[in-house]
């Protein structure tokens, strides 16, 4: 086997101590930028927000239909890539329950170890979490005062926790057994110590895998008697003095494993030392040839052993000799079990919770094939692959996801014969999303960033809480199913696989991955500035969040508080909805003079930022779909008009009302997208007339003082059009004050209002104003 290089050492930490990480479906104190890595390698700025929830509430009955741009994008990555082979996208909507991008998600893939999604989301199903795998330590024959004369019988029953996952060396557990029987009044057995393994049933090496994995330590045979996870470590360290051979030491040592040390000790250079696996009389035994540089310090491999059950009784003879119980050996004490037994032991290291955790991040291939086998005597009462697999049709059968789609061989997927299609990955896992185990099931599954074979991918985004996932790697295989949180409270369960792939196929699925993440979330850093903000009007005037009381105080609040922000035309789009514009449903951190109004109206209604966006949505489009058809793209013909509840256009002294013919319907011609022109009918002030008003606002009648607060749009003589700009008059001074995000100076700013008049004298046909309305019932 070939070291590790560095340190030269593979950690056992990719083998030890499952965590059980916290899961939010939603929320993330990150805000984003818009930047997601197109190919491997890219980078995406990660910012710091206010610590605090931005979760998004459900947008309902507002929702959009299926973009065909998802997909698209993710298709161009992988263009872009030149990764090579056949890719596999599917992405359900688990709120929505439809899929949201589809390529070629019917096609059987090799899914690698994404396959044990299946296993422990059936064991989830079928076995209590706290349900604990034991072993038995019988104790059988007679006593004569402290010696035992019979056997002790090592009974496996599939834990696959004996090591030093949760202990600090994989000798300690066995030696809290010795300790039992020194308790138990033995400190010297005369006899047999066996080892049974019959609680699975079949070879120890699956017969799907290819003979190259048996010498590796993932693809460590498989028992009901583990130990160590069926491996040992090898370290090599330079000898006292050159032509000395290397120092070999095993780990754990339990005097099971050959060693055949044919190494030496030179004066220069590195450690050039490999390490083989050889049978010697049915026993494995490790071979190591090569050089040992004398100041290269060691070097370290993880193996696997043949006949785990022996491996495991040899390490309960070690453990039984460090704690002071004697073994004489002697076979004319007990034969073919017949010694009658006195008592039975039963030991557990930790519950199946701690195997699922172990398989989803980090990927253990032995631990899978543990729980498939007990699954299958869980449901079929057999301790086989075959029943495990029968086991895992019958689930997912009966949550509602094709049988037809899974030819499976194991349930690690080390096999190459396995094949799954990818929108019934996506299926399961949003089965899952829905089930009673939804919180372990997720739980169990990794992290960007953190600790685990599985979690170190993705660092980037660590944090986020953005993604769950599960990563799966073979020759020529590369496959990454997870879930995505979606801003909005949704779900998303993601399968992305690769066959074929000749270039670095994970960099391109953790980036694919993190697209979908992002095109979920894009109104999340929008929602995060509302925070902010939404806290600073509470700090700053101590009332109530919403309500027709302050009403026009938290406009005129919020209005101020996004003065100097960026002026960009056309900042937001449909998001995820997007067919034509998938810019976010939201944008704070720039806005143009109607997102301005749009957004000061949100924050106003919205008591908490959850609020937020459901609270702009319905000002932004008619209709129940969020679409670029429905956006109201005319202010006063469309934008006030389909607004009657939200805002209100008054007489004023010398006002007109002229009828328009508003051309939507080339508008969205443009984009491609049908829709028909709209008569309008609008109410507003002459230009001369308006300018009068803005010198003596007491003319208009309307009030000054805290509730002065007004709309106003600015009207134009175009055919076609109906306002060219739009903003907030304050009169609270009683001196009306224009506050509009202007493209001449290319931020929110406030002015004089009858200044501003002046200025655009010529290009203005009249000034329309309206009231905003308080907001009553649900919004």
């Amino acid at each position: 086997m070939k070291p590790v290089n560095g340190s030269m050492k593979i950690s056992r930490s990719l083998l030890r101590g499952p965590l059980r990480f916290a899961f939010a479906f939603l929320i993330s104190n990150f805000a984003f930028s818009q930047s997601v890595p197109d190919a491997p390698g890219a980078d995406t700025a990660l910012s710091p927000a206010p610590a605090a929830p931005t979760s998004i509430a459900p947008i309902r009955p507002r929702h959009g239909a299926v973009s065909p741009l998802l997909v698209s994008e993710l298709r161009g990555m992988f263009d872009r890539s030149g990764v090579g082979g056949e890719l596999a996208i599917a992405v359900y909507s688990v709120r929505h329950q439809r899929y949201e991008a589809e390529w070629n998600d019917s096609v059987p893939f090799i899914p690698a170890s994404t396959l044990k999604l299946i296993v422990t989301a059936a064991a989830l199903d079928a076995i209590p979490e706290d349900d604990a795998p034991h072993t038995t330590l019988e104790v059988a024959g007679r006593m004569r005062g402290r010696t035992l004369r019979g056997e002790l019988r090592l009974i496996g029953g599939g834990d696959p926790n004996i090591s030093d996952r949760f202990y600090a060396s994989a000798l300690d557990p066995l030696h809290d057994w010795a300790d039992s029987l020194k308790a138990a009044g033995i400190d010297t057995v005369r006899g047999r110590v066996v080892a049974l393994d019959t609680f699975f049933i079949g070879p120890h090496r699956p017969e799907a895998w290819a003979a190259r994995h048996f010498g590796t330590w993932y693809g460590a045979e498989v028992s009901a008697l583990s130990f160590n996870d069926n491996c040992f470590e090898v370290t090599i360290r330079p000898g006292a003095k050159v032509g000395a051979p290397g120092v070999v030491e095993l780990t754990p040592d339990v005097g099971f494993i050959p060693v055949e040390n044919r190494t030496q000790t030179v004066a220069r250079g590195g450690n050039r030392v490999s390490a083989t696996l050889a049978m010697r009389d049915g026993r494995t035994a490790v071979v190591l040839t090569g050089k040992v540089g004398l100041n290269a310090g060691s070097g370290t491999w993880l193996m696997p052993v043949h006949n785990p059950p022996e491996y495991f009784r040899a390490g309960f003879l070690t453990a039984l000799r460090e704690r002071g119980v004697t073994f004489i050996p002697d076979e004319s004490v007990a034969r073919d079990g017949k010694a009658p037994p006195l008592r039975a032991l039963r030991f557990s290291a930790a519950p199946l919770a701690s195997m699922i955790d172990e398989i989803n991040q980090r990927s253990q291939n032995l631990h899978a094939e543990m729980l498939l086998r007990h699954l299958g005597r869980k449901v079929k009462g057999e301790g086989s692959t075959r029943a495990g697999i029968a086991a895992e049709h019958d689930f997912l059968a009966r949550i509602g996801v094709d049988t037809s789609a899974f030819d499976l061989h194991d349930a690690c997927g080390l096999s190459h014969l396995n094949r799954v299609q990818a929108r019934a990955m996506a299926m399961l896992l949003a089965r899952m999303a829905h089930s009673p185990q939804a919180g372990d099931y997720v739980s169990s599954l990794a992290q960007p960033g953190l600790d685990g074979a599985t979690g170190k991918r993705m660092r980037e985004y660590t944090g986020t809480g953005l993604v769950r996932y599960k990563t799966g790697t073979l020759n020529g295989v590369s496959a990454l199913d997870g879930y995505v949180f979606a801003d909005d409270g949704d779900t998303l369960a993601v399968a992305l696989i690769l066959n074929g792939k000749q270039g670095a196929g994970a960099e391109l699925l953790d980036a694919m991955m993190m697209r979908v993440a992002f095109w979920y979330n894009r109104e999340r850093p929008a929602v995060a500035q509302a925070y902010g903000l939404l806290s600073s009007w509470g700090t700053a005037v101590g009332t109530p969040p919403a309500g027709p009381e302050n009403y026009a105080a938290r406009l005129r609040y919020f209005s101020k508080a996004l003065i100097g922000r960026p002026y960009y035309l056309g900042p937001t789009g449909e998001g995820r909805h997007g067919d034509v514009d998938t810019l976010p449903m939201a944008d704070l951190s720039r806005m143009d003079c109607v997102t301005y109004i749009e957004n000061v109206v949100a924050l106003a209604r919205a008591p908490e930022a959850s609020g937020f966006l459901p609270a702009l949505l319905p000002i932004r489009y008619h209709g129940d779909t969020v679409a670029y058809a429905n956006r109201n793209h005319y202010f006063a013909g469309e934008w006030l008009a389909n607004n009657p509840g939200d805002f209100r256009v008054p007489a004023l002294p010398g006002d007109t009302v002229i009828s328009k013919v508003l051309g939507r319907r080339k508008l969205l011609a443009a984009k491609g997208v049908g829709g028909a022109d709209v008569d309008a009918r609008l109410r507003y002030v002459p230009f001369e007339q308006a300018l009068r008003l803005a010198k003596d606002w007491k003319a208009t009648g309307l009030p000054t003082g805290s509730k002065g607060i007004y709309g106003v749009a600015f009207m134009s003589s175009l055919t076609g059009l109906d306002a060219t700009h739009t903003g907030f008059v304050d009169v609270e001074s009683g001196k009306p004050m224009l506050r509009h995000a202007g493209q001449l100076k290319g931020e929110v700013t406030e002015q004089d209002f009858a200044e501003y008049l002046e200025a655009r004298r010529g290009k203005c046909a009249g000034v329309l104003f309206f009231e905003f309305l308080p907001p009553s019932g649900g919004r």
